[in-house]
């Protein structure tokens, strides 16, 4: 039945069963896959989430000291 000539329609090929079926049987799903209307399957929710960036900070901060080293005589070693 899926050969009949229908003015409008034409054959598709599902992309999970491998039938072959009208165009009007099918969807496409989220992911570009042509599928009859039955298989689709919608987007996870987990494809949505989205990280927020960490600010990892201090609350207060000072300059490093410049290092200061005593002078010694070479006698007194």
């Amino acid at each position: 039945m899926k050969d009949t000539f229908i003015p409008g329609d034409w054959n598709v090929i599902c992309d999970v069963s491998g039938f072959k079926m009208k165009a009007s049987e099918c969807v496409k799903q989220w992911d570009g896959a042509w599928v009859r209307k039955d298989l689709a399957r919608p987007r996870h929710p987990q494809d949505f989430i989205r990280g927020h960036p960490e600010r990892i900070r201090t609350p207060w901060s000072r300059p490093e000291q410049t290092d200061t080293f005593g002078q010694t005589d070479a006698e007194d070693l």
